[in-house]
């Protein structure tokens, strides 16, 4: 198995370049003169890639591996195809370098929460969230540091910092799963098929589950791809974005640290609701706020948003999916949420901002999503709270 720290340094700088990537990327492709079309569609396609990747990464490490050596081949591929990044400087070689990247880094997330989640259920005084944590500790931390960093040196319209950090913190999960054990993760004595996986996916509860997790996924795209412009639209410099940012981490990581006891007294479906509509608070409100202290404090309700609606997902998906078929049910998740629900989000949300002339607006859309959400949120939990009660979670072969 492997360990509780080499896992927490792996979260730490994958969620790092996503602190960096997230609130940055998009002011910085804004400044070499990309419009809001074009930012949409250059990081909308890595997330359509996304479904094929992931399975394809997870079906090699459920039948023919294990989702640490898989691990270890997919991030190798995403770091050499990510040097190029500093470099591109058009939508068509940007589109290039993260549609590259892709093929490998897609797999990232479901191959490491697969080697996470057998970890901590072999270890019951260790939970997924306490070890999923150190993610959001390496997001804040960047985030802020990039922040000031830029604000130093004088908000330039593209810098590099940008692209070059990025580059260096794949470079740095990439180094840090080569020394992930090749046997970590799942045993698999028994290797599933691919019926195992037809059945996987008729499993009523799963469905209803990604799909309401992926509406979500898609109304939190306007606050992913253009927070950044966001808060320059205001006239308000990156320090804000990078207070904002860690705000709302922090409020991540205290929900996650109080996960175990919430989900002792809040059923799933109470956990989904309150998540679905503490975001439609934070849309609603942030689509009027104006100055730099509202935006800063509305970054709190991230801790619903994200905090409380990732464990409770991944508590779901434990519930369904059994252990032998973990990575490719890590891997559907993926897919669906951060292929299928950001991608649409990212192209909706990057065509609006040209129509509209302002972020602004785009989370008024987001609110309305995340209340019709509430129902569909549920719907899927009620749903798994049958199949539970039927005898149809992980512990069925």
């Amino acid at each position: 198995m492997a360990s509780a720290a080499r896992l927490r340094l792996m979260y730490f700088l994958y969620y790092g370049n996503v602190g960096v990537a997230q609130p940055y990327l998009a002011a910085y492709l804004r400044g070499l003169g990309f419009s809001g079309e074009q930012i949409g569609t250059v990081q909308m396609i890595p997330s359509l890639l996304a479904p094929v990747v992931a399975m394809s990464w997870a079906t090699f490490a459920d039948r023919h591996a294990t989702p640490a050596r898989g691990l270890r081949l997919a991030t190798a591929w995403s770091a050499l195809c990510v040097l190029a990044l500093p470099f591109a400087r058009t939508p068509a070689a940007v589109g290039a370098v993260l549609v590259a990247a892709a093929l490998g880094d897609r797999a990232y997330v479901p191959l490491l929460d697969s080697v996470t989640l057998e970890h901590t259920r072999a270890r019951p005084e260790r939970s997924y969230a306490s070890v999923r944590l150190f993610g959001s500790i390496g997001f804040v931390v960047l985030a802020l540091v990039v922040g000031r960093a830029l604000t130093l040196r004088g908000n330039r319209p593209a810098d590099l910092l940008v692209p070059s950090l990025m580059t260096a913190l794949v470079a740095g999960y990439a180094l840090a799963a080569r020394r992930l054990p090749a046997h970590a993760g799942p045993p698999h004595e028994d290797r599933p098929g691919p019926r195992d996986m037809l059945a996987l996916l008729r499993r009523p509860a799963l469905p209803l589950l990604l799909g309401a997790c992926a509406v979500h996924w898609a109304a939190c795209a306007p606050y992913h791809l253009l927070f950044g412009v966001y808060v320059r639209d205001r006239g308000l410099p990156a320090d804000v974005t990078g207070l904002g940012t860690a705000a709302g981490v922090a409020a991540e990581i205290a929900v996650l640290l109080l996960f175990p006891r919430l989900e002792r007294r809040l059923s799933l479906r109470g956990l989904l609701a309150a998540s679905f509509l503490g975001s439609a608070v934070r849309w609603a409100l942030l689509w009027r706020a104006e100055g730099a202290a509202a935006i800063v404090l509305l970054q709190l309700l991230h801790g619903l948003t994200f905090g409380l609606f990732w464990a409770a997902a991944m508590k779901g998906m434990a519930e369904v999916v059994p252990a032998r078929l973990r990575a490719t049910g890590q891997a559907l998740f993926s897919a669906v949420v951060f292929g299928a629900g950001n991608g649409v989000g990212f192209a909706l949300s990057g065509a609006a901002y040209d129509r509209l002339g302002s972020v602004a607006p785009l989370f008024a859309g987001a609110a309305l999503l995340e209340l019709a959400l509430v129902g569909v949120g549920l719907a899927a939990a009620g749903a798994l709270a049958a199949a539970r009660a039927r005898g149809a979670g992980p512990a069925a072969p």
